[in-house]
């Protein structure tokens, strides 16, 4: 039975070089927690929809009805400044039932990194 999850839409931002992680709690159309650490959820940023090449590959951990989601500080480095999509799909344990649970623009500040030692 498919879980019908209710897709969240959030925008982050990200310093170049700096590690990024968020947690997303899984709801259902009348914004209840639903439990997702039974399937798996994937996601990636790419630079626009015409071009949906992946760029970077989230790592993800699944916690009752959280996913957390991350890139390391050299995932964020190789992202040019600018403006990219990213999304998060969630696989149900039997494996033919997708949902998307999150997508949005993650916007990529130039690193200002300053040298003080």
């Amino acid at each position: 039975m498919a879980v019908s999850l209710k897709k969240k839409i959030q925008n982050y931002t990200i310093d170049q070089g700096a590690t990024f992680e968020k947690t997303i709690g899984a709801e259902n159309s009348s914004s209840a927690a639903v439990t997702i650490s039974s399937g798996t959820v994937a996601g990636a940023v790419i630079k626009n929809f015409a071009y949906a090449n992946t760029l970077q590959t989230f790592t993800t951990a699944l916690t009752g009805a959280n996913c957390t989601f991350s890139l390391t500080a050299t995932q964020t480095t190789a992202l040019a400044e600018g403006k990219y999509y990213y999304s998060l799909t969630y696989t149900q344990s039997g494996g033919t039932v997708k949902e998307r649970l999150a997508e949005g623009l993650i916007t990529v500040n130039p690193s200002a990194e300053i040298n003080n030692g």
